[in-house]
């Protein structure tokens, strides 16, 4: 028998507000972020977050070569590989490099950030994990041929497929095989995960539904062409592209087919599904935009080459994809109007990862871009300061940036025959400035708000010092202020001695 206890109504109200608080703290620490390839688990690729309105620059960060796979947003950093061997971790603001891990080949593969640790794939045959804060090695696991496929982690376990034509299963504790599932070619598609299932394509033309805890095939069905899309699952349903140029619905419960829809030329994109829709690109350069329940045709986007890049859907109003034409497009989720665009330096491979109001993408010219809108705040300290006429004071001025900008800093509400200087007066990034107060003899004293601003492009943002401006003695007063010391420190003397007196016994001597 357990022992039990009897909870009063104040600890049952107080142990929901703790429990609720935590929930909403877990759900708002990431609610926006972008965890893996396609957003989640099911590959949906859509996000909560909104988009940036226009194709402002955020920051860009240059690697050794192409950047091949999409990014992932966690915690303030963006997680991605290069063809340069590398996995690196930047800062989601500014762009900086926190940390890069070398692996043995270049990097295809898209990374899976979950409970602190990167797990992701490269061409030296290996699937990595490493520890997500500052990169160090936790362990691999070697298969036999390159590892274009992103890693799906789910319930302690990660799932990937390989080159070598198998579907692995692994502890993601410790890297230990858990089942293998051999096809019969290729694998680029990176395995889906909904229902108990794993769903992935097969460039041998197949889909196929494994059980998620044994490896075990439960279905699969025979595309017109090799699969290299990855597979999204949403409402019961599995979308997926081939290179047949269709676009198939088919049950995730037993494959069945529901609709295909046939594009122009091969599709290797994978789709996005939200709002009963689904959007996909194809070779022919456009991105459709289908029913989800029928596969009828509700717009598509021409661009000006291939679409292998695979739609982002975000806030369920904006779709942000890639382009061969070198492009970075935003489109109206409703009716595929262009947004915006923003040309890169060569071919964009990569799918988009929208987090936290902020779009990343690489591009085969070896740059990841962030978009977003830029800002900044400013912090003076100390905030307040004394300084008599005729002198100066000093503070320091903290621009933090986020994102990119030129930031140039001002003062006003400065007395007169004073002047406010700043060095540097400006900067592109978070900088610190010396700001330096210069009063004269003439300088009215008084207390002042001084109003210290940065600006950028019509956007200010501001803080306030406290100066107080008193005068200069003089010999006169000096000389005043001495002997009203000495007389004090001389009546202080004789109180005390006369205290003293007070105090001291009286004794009478008697001679007998």
């Amino acid at each position: 028998m357990y022992g039990s206890r009897e909870f009063s109504g104040i600890e049952v109200k107080w142990a929901a507000i703790i429990i609720l608080a935590l929930m909403a703290s877990a759900a708002g620490a990431s609610a926006q972020d972008s965890h893996m390839f396609r957003n989640d688990l099911q590959h949906t690729g859509r996000s909560a977050s909104e988009v940036p309105m226009d194709n402002t620059l955020f920051w860009s960060f240059t690697t050794g070569d192409f950047v091949y796979a999409s990014p992932a947003v966690v915690n303030g950093r963006v997680y991605f590989g290069s063809k340069d061997y590398m996995v690196y971790s930047i800062d989601e603001n500014t762009g900086d490099l926190i940390w890069r891990y070398q692996t043995g080949d270049g990097v295809h593969s898209s990374p899976a950030v979950v409970d602190g640790k990167v797990y992701i794939g490269s061409n030296d045959t290996k699937v990595y994990c490493l520890n997500a804060e500052d990169g160090e090695f936790l362990w691999s696991y070697k298969t036999e041929y390159e590892v274009y496929s992103s890693p799906a982690v789910s319930n302690g376990k990660v799932y990937f497929s390989s080159r070598d034509t198998n579907v692995y299963c692994l502890d993601a504790g410790n890297g230990e095989l858990l089942w293998t599932f051999e096809t019969g070619s290729y694998l680029y598609s990176s395995p889906a995960i909904a229902h108990g299932k794993v769903f992935l394509g097969s460039m041998e033309n197949e889909v196929y539904a494994l059980d998620q805890d044994t490896g075990d095939p439960i279905w699969n069905f025979t595309a017109g062409g090799p699969v290299y899309s990855s597979p999204a699952i949403a409402d019961g349903k599995v979308y997926v592209g081939a290179y047949d140029g269709k676009v198939y619905s088919l049950s995730a419960e037993d494959g069945t087919m529901l609709w295909s829809f046939q594009t122009d030329s091969a599709i290797s994109s994978s789709p996005a599904v939200s709002n009963g829709r689904v959007y996909i690109g194809s070779g022919d350069g456009k991105v459709y935009c289908l029913n989800a329940t029928n596969g009828y045709l509700l717009w598509s986007f021409t661009t000006g080459s291939t679409v292998h890049s695979s739609p982002a859907v975000a806030d369920g109003r904006f779709v942000v994809v890639g382009s061969y034409d070198y492009k970075v497009y935003c489109l109206g989720a409703e009716n595929g109007e262009l947004l915006w665009s923003y040309k890169t330096g060569n071919l964009v491979h990569s799918s988009p990862a929208v987090a936290n109001g902020k779009v990343f993408i690489g591009s085969y010219d070896g740059k990841v871009y962030g978009f977003g809108e830029p800002d900044f705040t400013i912090d003076i300290k100390p905030s307040s300061g004394s300084v008599v006429r005729g002198e100066n004071i000093v503070a320091t001025v903290s621009v933090s940036v986020i994102g990119s900008e030129n930031v140039a800093l001002s003062a006003t509400g400065a007395p007169s025959d004073t002047s406010v200087e700043f060095t540097p007066p400006f900067g592109i990034k978070s900088f610190s400035s010396t700001m330096v107060i210069t009063t004269s003899p003439t300088t009215p004293t008084g207390t002042y708000t001084l109003t210290i601003t940065g600006a950028n492009a019509g956007k200010v943002r501001t803080a306030a010092y406290m100066l107080k401006v008193g005068s200069p003695v003089s010999v006169r007063d000096l000389t005043l202020l001495i002997i009203l010391a000495a007389l004090a420190v001389g009546t202080a003397l004789v109180l005390i001695r006369r205290r003293r007196a007070r105090k001291k016994p009286q004794f009478t001597f008697r001679l007998e």
